[in-house]
């Protein structure tokens, strides 16, 4: 898993698909747009219609404003993407939602392989306040205008605008990602008890088995192992600092560790 770092780019195109629906194996692009950025400016857009060569419902109408008479005269896709693909060139993509929606339409049409930042994973990353992180909630948290919603060029623009405000927010407040901690054994338990409080600073390093040892006051609480290690040991010059973020007692009187680790620049 690369670093949290790698998401903090400042050239990159900022693509959002319009389709008919969302699966990409049955549905199709009615719509793609991109923004060409350098250097945190935007220098270029693309957008197109594309025909789907089916018919677009009303549910899709009504929320992108995207109708049959509207794509009956543009490129279908096989026109489409070649152009596309020359406006991306080698660039990096950025999009909200990209990696689980506009990349998988892209690659269902065409071999499409690319570095993605994705702004709902920054997002996910970062204590943003009680908003959601939809694009509509990140732009109204943020104070970014998105003068047509839904339309890919506009969605584009607005995505660009979140993103920059999350950079910001990263250089001033840092970023975050939790981790659940093993903890039922007898000593952990015991230690969690006497040590343990919400905030509480934890320690971390290796133990015998390679795995990521959490301690408080010098005292072992727990192991992280897994996906979570990888994201740790990855970041591992990022991190400012170990808490613990979650405490909770089962119904079997288990206490119930979860550690947040504090990533900044």
């Amino acid at each position: 898993m690369p670093s949290f770092d790698s998401r903090i780019i400042s050239d990159y195109v900022v693509v959002d698909l319009e389709t008919t629906g969302l699966s990409p194996e049955n549905d199709k692009i009615i719509e793609i747009a991109a923004v060409k950025v350098i250097n945190d400016t935007v220098t270029d857009t693309f957008s197109t219609l594309v025909d789907p060569h089916r018919h677009i419902n009303s549910y899709i109408t009504e929320i992108t404003g995207i109708d049959d008479s509207m794509v009956k005269n543009a490129p279908d896709i096989s026109k489409a993407m070649p152009k596309f693909r020359d406006f991306l060139g080698d660039m990096s993509v950025l999009g909200h939602n990209v990696i689980r929606f506009d990349l998988r339409f892209l690659q269902a049409v065409s071999d499409i392989e690319v570095f993605c930042v994705d702004t709902l994973d920054v997002a996910n990353h970062m204590h943003t306040g009680s908003c959601g992180k939809s694009l509509g909630a990140l732009c109204a948290r943020f104070g970014v205008i998105n003068d047509n919603a839904h339309r890919a060029l506009s969605d584009c623009l607005a995505t660009h605008g979140v993103y920059q405000k999350l950079k910001e927010h990263y250089r001033n407040n840092g970023a975050y990602f939790n981790m659940a901690v093993s903890c039922s054994r007898k000593a952990y338990q015991e230690n969690i008890r006497a040590k343990c409080r919400y905030g509480t600073h934890l320690t971390a390093e290796k133990n015998a088995k390679g795995e990521l040892l959490l301690c408080a006051e010098g005292l072992p609480v727990g192991t992280v192992s897994g996906s979570r290690q990888a994201e740790f040991e990855d970041n591992a010059q990022l991190i400012r600092d170990i808490t613990v973020s979650k405490l909770t007692e089962n119904d079997n009187g288990k206490m119930l560790l979860g550690a947040e680790v504090k990533l900044g620049i």
